[in-house]
């Protein structure tokens, strides 16, 4: 198989041989495809990426550079000059347009030096109408999409690298990372499960199908991007499809959407035809009115027609709340913008109108009333109960036995970490905990007491020699953790 030489410790894959695993609807054909290459450890020693510590920051820069970022294709904003044709493309408009061509002629036929101040001022209107509104809109997109790059960049995921678990936006995801999944995480890449863990995932948003799909390494091994993990032990899997090479890319970029309508747009606009055929229907019967005077006072019969005929299209345009739905439109937009200064997040538009209308809200405490965090604060060990204020030295007055055993379990028994740092290597004020935030604090609580998780689980736990992580899910109501007891020949504990 061909490989593509890079700079440092690592080979490319080219990107038709990670494309031929990565084919829609092909389960099978792309297993075949990522056994032929010796599996998910094949695929990993030829884009060398080391398993056990994940990629360097030098091998990230090299894989971006070749397959590029993590990226998907947006439906591309509308310009100012399409805008304004659309703008110009109004019925109402056109119907000006007319009547402002046709009073400007006869305004030049009947009094060459006034007869066009007439015609030039509705000119003057329509263009500064359709300036107007396409304007309104123009900064209505900008409004959006700058609201949609700063909720992008606030998305984490987490990946394994240089031995470390770390929090990053999705968009810095490059093929070869390993990416760590839990239950309830968004998969931002397409990738394959490189542990023994078997995990659900479901792909009704991607594929449609109503179920959720089994994963585990032997079988099907392959998570697309934009679908859920809706259970799993924690979940590694290598990247092999970023951007548009994903699933989930290509699918985007060949499908240009443009913004629909929010409920209460539809009605307004619905509401504002409504309103233009009672002003249709006055404007007809004013133009009968005065064609009708024309012709009995014997005026001018051209002027006459015209005279009414702007008159007409006047409260045609009088009557017309055109601007209403842009109004909303703009006030949604900025509402949305102040709620997200408020921590208070809103990504279909629509959702402001509903919680408008909400009379009764009905909130789960965990992360919404509370900070979602959990620190211990009392216990009840070797049968006594230690309070609020005996709690933080209880470490030091436990049977050791006892402590051991409380640690062990807390730091082994989880698939929750704690992250110190932030992205940039920077210390955090207070550490984050990523996962369950019960297993976090009380991994907390052992560092409490002068232990650290990492340190314990690695010592104790060994997942390559067949120990196992069962993590707590709500069908369970607890979790487990095996370890295989290797000096007792095979048993587990």
């Amino acid at each position: 198989m061909a490989e593509v030489e890079m700079r440092g410790d690592i080979n490319a894959v080219p990107q038709e041989v990670l494309d031929s695993m990565n084919v829609e609807q092909a389960r099978e054909t792309n297993k075949e495809a990522l056994d032929s290459i010796g599996g998910p450890e094949g695929l990993a020693k030829q884009l060398g990426v080391n398993l056990h510590t994940g990629l360097t920051h030098d091998q990230v820069l090299q894989l971006r550079s070749v397959y590029g970022s993590n990226v998907f294709p947006e439906s591309p904003m509308p310009t100012f000059l399409e805008l304004l044709i659309e703008a110009l493309s109004d019925t109402t408009l056109l119907i000006l347009v007319a009547a402002a061509t046709v009073s400007l002629i006869i305004g030049f036929i009947e009094h060459p030096a006034e007869g066009w101040i007439e015609g030039a001022a509705i000119f003057i209107a329509v263009f500064l109408v359709a300036n107007i509104s396409a304007g309104n809109d123009y900064n209505k997109g900008l409004q959006f999409k700058a609201l949609e790059a700063t909720s992008a960049k606030d998305e984490r995921t987490s990946v394994f690298r240089e031995g470390q678990i770390e929090r990053i936006n999705p968009m810095d995801v490059v093929v070869g990372d390993i990416i760590v999944l839990q239950a309830g995480d968004s998969i931002c890449a397409d990738s394959v499960i490189v542990d023994e863990s078997v995990c659900l995932s479901s792909e009704a948003a991607l594929t449609g199908e109503p179920e959720d799909m089994k994963k585990s390494k032997e079988k099907d091994p392959f998570l697309l991007s934009s679908c859920l993990v809706t259970s799993c032990d924690e979940t590694r899997a290598i990247v092999i499809g970023t951007g548009t090479h994903s699933q989930w890319g290509k699918i985007k970029a060949n499908l240009v959407t443009e913004a629909v309508n929010t409920p209460l747009q539809d009605k307004l606009e619905i509401m504002t035809q409504k309103i233009g055929y009672f002003g249709m229907l006055a404007a007809i019967m004013t133009f009968v009115a005065l064609f009708v005077r024309t012709l009995v006072k014997n005026h001018h019969l051209a002027k006459g027609i015209i005279e009414a005929f702007i008159l007409a299209v006047t409260i045609v345009v009088v009557a017309i709340p055109e601007g209403l739905p842009l109004a909303v439109t703009i006030a949604l937009a900025y509402s949305t913008k102040k709620m997200y200064q408020d921590q208070c997040f809103i990504r279909v538009l629509a959702a402001c109108e509903t919680m408008g209308n909400a009379t009764n809200i009905c909130s789960d405490k965990t992360g919404t009333l509370t900070e979602n965090r959990m620190t211990v604060v009392a216990g009840y060990f070797t049968d006594k109960h230690y309070s609020q204020d005996e709690f933080p030295t209880c470490g030091n007055t436990l049977n050791p036995i006892c402590r051991d055993i409380i640690v062990e379990n807390s730091c082994i028994n989880r698939v929750a970490y704690i992250m110190d740092v932030d992205q940039d290597g920077n210390p955090l004020e207070r550490p984050n905990i990523i996962g369950n935030k019960t297993e976090g604090a009380l991994m907390m609580m052992c560092r409490t007491w002068g232990f650290n998780e990492d340190e314990i689980k690695h010592k104790i736990f060994n997942d390559v020699n067949g120990d196992k992580i069962f993590a707590f899910n709500s069908l369970k109501k607890r979790s487990t953790v095996v370890l295989l007891n290797h000096q007792g020949k095979g048993q587990v504990r």
